[in-house]
């Protein structure tokens, strides 16, 4: 009795009805619209974040090494100018003459004039 009561009705279609209907299909079609532009700005945006994330962490990685290589570069540079001293002194030294002179009774046994040369034996440190 039901399925003769559903094929008696009749589904009325008006002006109205099919302006609302093709309101609620371009509503849809905007809305799928909407959704697809997003997602494509989405992915777009995702693409640029990854590229600079991906630019930043190999300049970080860059900086670090070049901040490495300084610090031992300074390093290096404080050893250079500590030897640097050292041989402006010692220059410094062998333009004297009293220091020359003296260096050369230590080292080569060298006596001026009216000088006596005494060697004495010299001390070990064994205890024999």
């Amino acid at each position: 009795m039901q399925q003769d009561n559903q094929k008696k009705i009749r589904r009325l279609t008006s002006e109205y009805m099919e302006k609302q209907v093709q309101m609620e299909e371009q509503r849809l079609r905007r809305q799928k619209g909407l959704v697809r532009r997003l997602s494509v700005f989405a992915v777009v945006f995702l693409i640029i974040l990854g590229a600079g994330g991906s630019v930043l962490y190999q300049q970080h990685v860059s900086i670090q090494k070049q901040q490495e290589t300084n610090e031992s570069l300074e390093e290096e540079l404080v050893v250079r100018e500590k030897e640097a001293s050292q041989l402006e002194q010692e220059i410094k030294w062998l333009n004297d003459p009293e220091y020359i002179a003296e260096l050369a009774r230590r080292d080569y046994f060298l006596t001026q004039d009216g000088e006596i040369l005494f060697q004495l034996p010299r001390q070990s440190t064994d205890d024999n």
